[in-house]
């Protein structure tokens, strides 16, 4: 899948060097940063796979859970600009679900500082327009909580059924949930579109009509897309080595390196 000319891993086409595409990865409600741990194989060697960790899980466990959205991707701007981004070097950003909404607040923040990734890309996330969340800000309770996770999906039944587990998730999962709940999109009298190409990317067995996502179009000034896969809500686990071709497919332009299918 990799580019023609490129030289396995080492960060090297024709012979010279060059800066890989950094792609910034979010995680979903709920979810870490270890959803990612296995894309950098199947990225090309152009593509530089970098999951974020929210504060509160896997390598932050130590922080504080955040349970504002917007203080959240202003944090989240800071890390981003100070630890993956250099002056010059071409980056994306990627979110599933919650992680989408937060990758989009994050691009615009770093597009007002005068650093906008080259694209976007949006996974089973609502878009803000039309997106309605606010009964997640009342799950306060973990048998609620818990509720919510069985209609979601994916999370195995034998996982949620063990105590002790779900005593170390459920405060992730409840600060998540407020994290959707008290979203609000800023309006457009505030905010112009994002002049970013945003990729939305659907499943088409996700309790919504993969066209819900269509709605992301209005969200930016530049191209949209969508593309739909087989699964459900988390269709990101399951074929990486697709979704990735995908990715690759709309960022191969911006790196002046062949489209993935054309590159195999």
């Amino acid at each position: 899948m990799g580019a023609k000319g490129n030289k396995g891993k080492n960060g090297m086409r024709g012979g010279m060097a060059f800066d890989a595409c950094r792609l910034l990865c979010l995680p979903c409600a709920g979810g870490s940063a270890t959803v990612y741990a296995s894309w950098a194989k199947a990225a090309p060697s152009w593509l530089a796979v970098r999951p974020l960790e929210l504060p509160g899980r896997g390598t932050r466990y130590h922080e504080p859970l955040q349970h504002d959205p917007h203080e959240l991707a202003d944090q989240l701007s800071d890390e981003c600009q100070a630890l993956h981004i250099s002056s010059d070097a071409c980056f994306a950003l990627f979110g599933h679900s919650l992680g989408g909404l937060l990758a989009f607040e994050i691009a615009h923040r770093l597009h007002a500082r005068g650093r906008p990734p080259v694209a976007l890309f949006v996974a089973a996330s609502r878009p803000p327009a039309t997106r309605d969340d606010t009964r997640y800000a009342a799950l306060q309770d973990d048998a609620d909580a818990l509720a919510e996770m069985r209609a979601l999906g994916g999370t195995p039944e034998a996982l949620l059924a063990q105590p002790e587990l779900m005593a170390m998730v459920l405060p992730v999962i409840k600060a998540d949930f407020q994290l959707c709940g008290r979203y609000r999109r800023p309006s457009r009298a505030v905010r112009a579109p994002l002049p970013v190409p945003i990729h939305a990317l659907a499943g088409q067995r996700d309790t919504f009509a993969p066209e819900v996502l269509d709605d992301w179009r209005c969200e930016t000034s530049k191209a949209y897309t969508r593309t739909d896969f087989e699964g459900d809500h988390f269709f990101v686990r399951d074929d990486p080595a697709h979704l990735l071709a995908v990715i690759a497919n709309e960022l191969a332009p911006a790196m002046h390196v062949p489209r993935a299918w054309e590159a195999r």
